[in-house]
């Protein structure tokens, strides 16, 4: 299984956290003798700070906006997971059967995602029409965030064995 992280967006924990998950995840498979449960490939046009290691690769990709979130959308297949704060990336990888978490630690489906995406985009018509008050700066990220996340990528990572 391939975890696929839009690195573009993800926090520098984040990106962190997953280095170290794949990263021991290759070195226990490679001392009991097993095939590694999972790699982990961060994606991106602008590749941020990344602690390589064994089960962590990276992948640079050329082009304008959208680029990493094409190309992940192109290498993923049913039974990945990917990790991106990007709703039409969660939509569309979601619909090809992976699951997706968003930074905060929300599971995507194909259903939710697009509920998730009809709202924001409901609400930022409303907004334009001036309908609705401006939205809110983006809420905080914090240790509770974090945790939540890591909450989840440990569930979903015991869900593939």
């Amino acid at each position: 299984m391939t975890l696929w992280a839009d690195a573009d967006s993800l926090q520098a924990e984040l990106r962190a956290l997953l280095c170290r998950r794949a990263s021991g995840e290759a070195r226990a498979a490679a001392a009991s003798g097993r095939a590694a449960r999972f790699e982990t490939v961060f994606v991106a046009a602008k590749m941020p700070p990344l602690e390589l290691g064994p089960g962590v690769r990276s992948e640079l990709v050329a082009g304008g906006a959208g680029a990493a979130d094409d190309r992940i959308a192109e290498l993923a297949a049913a039974g990945d997971l990917a990790v991106t704060r990007d709703l039409p990336l969660a939509e569309r990888l979601a619909g090809k059967g992976l699951r997706v978490l968003n930074d905060r630690g929300e599971v995507f489906t194909a259903d939710n995602a697009r509920e998730r995406r009809s709202l924001r985009d409901s609400a930022a018509e409303l907004r334009s029409l001036g309908l609705a008050p401006e939205s809110p700066r983006a809420s905080a990220w914090g240790r509770r965030e974090f945790k939540a996340f890591a909450d989840a990528l440990d569930r979903e990572l015991a869900r593939i064995g």
